[in-house]
């Protein structure tokens, strides 16, 4: 290992001069893009300043680790930190000096930032209650942390035509979209025996794809098989000409889906007898019965560990303040035995807490921490900051949570809102309850900022969807338009979901009235 990481700093060190010479105009956006995605590294749109993503490993963040990820947001004078949507944090508004100091200090920790980015395996994900969870059969985050790390070990080596997304997920609500990822593995049981179902070439973004359900059940112990069978499909099968049907999800369109099952089963095969990978066995898990003291919530979630609760903090649009990480980092030192995980919609989860470190952590985060639905609603960074960027996404979502308050309608029905500032889909708007992707549109004569508004959408073992796209909405329209389905549906005493269920066609009704 101290091998790689020293060719990991030597990397680091040849990417300084890459990024002085894109400052300098010898290498355009596109081009220095191409050379800055693999090293988890993106430029902003000012072409000044530039953004690192450091790739905590499924989500699972090491008490040292936050340390660290503070202490270099407090060396370069950063005021927020920002949690993403696949479970990493980024740090923005770096000098490619500061990135690259940075991408070589986190080796030394055990911290990378390569194939953070780029045509490279992206950073696995995992349910962000893996091990605590009351109904999980057995805990799934060391096939993810597994994965993970061959990943890195192996990301100087990879040569795929566009990224790769794989997740675990715990359970049937599927809190690691295991169903809309390249490879999605599930716990499961097949006649008694623990296992992994698994889904194939789901994803987001441009031609969007639920998951293929594979027709076998996979042995825990041969997940990372599985895993490598399909990398090496997809370096053999992906489109490497036209990036726009480079993911996995269009190989089975043009193979069929039959031809690529049985494609991918053949080099399962092939991996299984030239190769002897790590294994892990199962170890099935029991839940503790007991009584919790304090509520479930959308914030407060009960562990299977007798008296352990877990605390979910989300910060609106990721962004969360140094002020509030550094509180939060002075309360884990004073825990029993806490832990922390990234969610995959912007939140961390403090997790192993008592209930007395529960009620002192709801009580310090007061007022900068979200606990509704709607409050708790998730952006992608959008414009100004992202380079591909259309809208300006964090304006929206701030617009509809402060009208939602100014109007005093009753938050709790509202549903989490997903928004994404183009159709790339950084927020999963295309699956979420309700979701909005933007975009431009010419509206009597003038450029207008709109959303295209979509609905229904669901993620779970039993039913994944995509939601229907309802027409396109003005921005300033949009927050208005949330108002009023939060007055109907406090009239009618229903969440949306449950709203929606029975009333559709006065939902379409009343969006269309917004609609251009």
């Amino acid at each position: 290992m101290e091998g790689y990481k020293k060719c990991l700093k030597e990397e680091a060190e040849e990417f300084r001069k890459t990024g002085k010479r894109f400052l300098d105009g010898e290498l355009s956006k596109m081009e220095f893009k191409k050379m800055s995605g693999g090293m988890g590294c993106y430029a902003q749109r000012d072409g000044k300043h530039f953004m690192i993503r450091l790739r905590t490993p499924s989500g699972v963040i090491s008490l040292p680790h936050f340390k660290l990820i503070l202490g270099y947001a407090e060396k370069y004078g950063l005021d927020k930190i920002h949690i993403t949507t696949r479970q990493a944090v980024q740090l923005h508004d770096l000098t490619i000096d500061q990135v690259c100091d940075i991408m070589s200090d986190a080796i030394d920790h055990d911290l990378f930032t390569r194939g953070g980015g780029g045509n490279f395996p992206r950073n696995v994900s995992l349910s962000p209650m893996a091990g605590a969870d009351k109904g999980e059969l057995f805990d799934v985050t060391p096939y993810a942390l597994m994965v993970n790390d061959y990943f890195v070990r192996n990301a100087t080596g990879y040569k795929l035509p566009r990224k790769m997304k794989v997740s675990f997920s715990s359970g049937s609500d599927d809190t690691a979209f295991a169903t809309i990822n390249d490879m999605g593995f599930m716990a499961s049981e097949n006649n008694g025996e623990l296992c992994f179902q698994l889904w194939l070439a789901g994803g987001m973004g441009g031609g969007p794809a639920v998951g293929l359900p594979f027709d076998e059940p996979v042995k825990p112990e041969e997940a990372l098989y599985y895993v490598e069978a399909m990398v090496r499909l997809f370096m053999a099968e992906g489109d490497y000409e036209h990036r726009a049907k480079a993911r996995i999800r269009f190989i089975p369109r043009r193979m069929g889906v039959e031809a690529f099952m049985d494609c991918y089963k053949g080099y399962v095969k092939q991996v299984k007898e030239e190769c002897k990978l790590e294994e892990i066995t199962p170890k099935p898990v029991e839940a503790e019965d007991w009584e919790p003291e304090l509520a479930p919530s959308e914030v407060v979630i009960p562990q299977r560990q007798k008296g352990r609760y877990t605390v979910v903090l989300h910060p609106v649009c990721g962004q969360m303040t140094l002020s509030d990480a550094e509180e939060l980092d002075r309360f884990l030192d004073t825990c029993d035995s806490p832990q922390l995980r990234l969610g995959m919609l912007e939140d961390l989860f403090v997790r192993n807490l008592t209930k007395e470190e529960t009620e002192k952590l709801l009580t310090l985060m007061e007022g900068t921490m979200k606990r509704t639905k709607i409050d708790m609603s998730v952006s992608c960074v959008g414009t100004p900051t992202c380079q591909i960027g259309i809208l300006e996404s964090r304006r929206l979502c701030h617009a509809i949570i402060d009208k939602v308050e100014e109007s005093g309608v009753e938050r709790s029905f509202l549903p989490r809102v997903c928004i994404s500032g183009c159709p790339n889909s950084c927020s999963r708007h295309q699956v979420a309850e309700l979701g909005f992707a933007g975009k431009i549109k010419p509206v009597d004569g003038q450029k207008v900022d709109v959303f295209d508004c979509f609905t229904g959408g669901v993620v779970s073992r039993d039913k994944t969807a995509m939601g229907e796209n309802l027409g396109t909405i003005p921005a300033v329209k949009i927050p208005e338009m949330i108002v009023e389905l939060g007055t109907v549906l406090e009239r009618a005493d229903m969440d949306y979901r449950s709203y929606t269920a029975e009333h559709m066609d006065e939902v379409k009704e009343l969006i269309g009235k917004y609609v251009v």
